[in-house]
């Protein structure tokens, strides 16, 4: 109704200031008014569970934050290049002098240049660290292991949310299809109740029997409001892995909700154990904590060796000539600290690393076997059931409702038949969607999605 005020007072003030700014004001307002619908449509992000998981990838902000653990990682690799810096040192500086002092002098010091430093003592040292044993290298190794190290456990969390988000969209796509069942069998009901009301005002039909058809209605109606509330659950869950508002809604647009089964069960027991053991990102975070402990131990040893420091020093009027140039070496003694400690503690990260990988491969490959043996008991479950009987219990129930609406059959009848549809609706498409959800965690447990 506002729409058409705002319209006419448009077109009211255009015939005021000629045709011209009229039609250019008019278009200009069914232009907003377009754009303004068009917002109103793009609140629902309908698409693919592909699309939805490539959107995923690229705008989860968790994934973005964890991605930069990589870079810092490869930060202290680059810090680990790098060559000690040297240090200058200037000592015994006189701001002054006195005459006592100069007095005392065989002959004045000159000056370096110009008046400057004119009887000032000082003197200059330079040092230069030296690492001996190759720490320097051996430490670049450490930290590629800790890149290496970075990288696996991004795809290990990758895979922890993919994993989630997946069983999400699952969830949404069976609540959305178990939702329409019940929309469906609300209409249903919606108009045997205007028929009945008829049939009640013509004294055809007790009272009972249409507060009874109220009540299944409201059943229905709670019902549908507890689906929707599990189905803004999962989408909530779902606008925050996708990082999109909040004020947007979710929607799986997907025709087949079963995967496809003839190629799940051409995988074989044997291959997916190679598949899990070379791609599962716990796995290789085992193998290369192990490979962190060995280049470690190589580290500490390397630090028993003492480092040198090279030293050079100039000295201006400190020592029996007025100027001096002299060099030197400086090594710590080796007698108590010999890094005992640190080298301990990377034998026994060493050995620990090693049984708990060995524990790791057989955690993996545990978890394999009992993913598949699920997924492959939901397969069956979902097989037993006649592929004609879904659309066989469609049929029983258009006939139910029109014998029922033709007084053929009793309303316990009716009742009866469609609590059977409902519960064997939910068992139909629960089954489809434990298919998804084993799936999906047989693609957990092996770290890749298996085609």
């Amino acid at each position: 109704m506002k729409s058409k005020e705002t319209i006419n007072t448009k077109l009211s003030a255009c015939q005021k200031r000629g045709m011209n700014y009229c039609l250019l004001l008019f278009f200009l307002f069914l232009s907003s008014s377009s754009t303004f619908a068009q917002s109103l449509q793009t609140d629902t992000l309908k698409l693919s569970r592909q699309q939805f998981e490539e959107l995923f990838l690229k705008q989860n902000l968790f994934l973005i934050a964890e991605r930069l653990n990589i870079n810092k990682a490869e930060a202290f690799l680059l810090q680990a290049k790098l060559w000690p810096n040297p240090s200058v040192t200037i000592d015994g500086v006189n701001l002054w002098s006195t005459r006592k002092q100069l007095a005392n002098l065989d002959s004045p010091l000159p000056p370096i240049f110009g008046n400057v430093a004119k009887n000032t003592q000082f003197s200059i040292q330079l040092e230069q660290l030296i690492q001996t044993a190759g720490k320097r290298k051996k430490l670049m190794e450490v930290e590629k292991v800790a890149v290496d190290l970075a990288k696996q456990e991004f795809e290990d969390i990758l895979r922890i949310l993919k994993y989630e988000f997946r069983n999400h969209l699952t969830r949404l796509q069976y609540l959305e299809l178990y939702k329409d069942v019940f929309a469906l069998q609300q209409q249903s009901v919606q108009n045997l109740l205007q028929s009945y009301q008829k049939q009640v005002a013509l004294d055809n039909i007790s009272q009972g029997e249409l507060i009874r058809l109220k009540a299944l209605q409201l059943e229905l109606s709670k019902d549908i409001v507890e689906l929707t509330k599990e189905k803004n659950e999962a989408e909530t869950e779902l606008k925050v892995l996708l990082s999109i508002p909040a004020s947007s809604s979710v929607l799986v647009n997907e025709e087949r909700f079963v995967p496809k089964i003839s190629e799940i069960k051409e995988m074989r027991l044997d291959y997916l154990f190679e598949q899990a053991l070379e791609y599962r990102p716990s796995i290789k975070i085992a193998e290369l904590e192990n490979r962190h402990y060995a280049k470690l131990h190589n580290y500490e040893k390397s630090l028993r060796v003492p480092d040198l420091t090279l030293m050079s020093s100039y000295d201006r009027g400190g020592g029996v000539w007025p100027s001096y140039l002299g060099f030197g070496i400086s090594i710590d003694l080796p007698l108590f600290n010999k890094n005992q400690g640190n080298i301990k503690s990377a034998e026994i990260g060493l050995d620990q690393t090693k049984i708990l990988e060995d524990e790791t491969r057989l955690r993996v490959q545990a978890e394999v076997s009992k993913s598949y043996t699920d997924l492959l008991i939901s397969i069956s479950h979902y097989e037993s059931i006649d592929l004609s009987y879904e659309q066989d219990l469609e049929t029983l129930l258009n006939s139910y409702t029109r014998n029922f609406a033709n007084r053929n059959i009793s309303l316990l009848e009716y009742l009866d038949f469609q609590s059977a549809y409902l519960e064997n609706k939910k068992i139909i498409l629960e089954s489809q969607r434990d298919i998804h959800l084993h799936l999906e965690e047989l693609h957990y447990t092996i770290g890749k999605e298996i085609k």
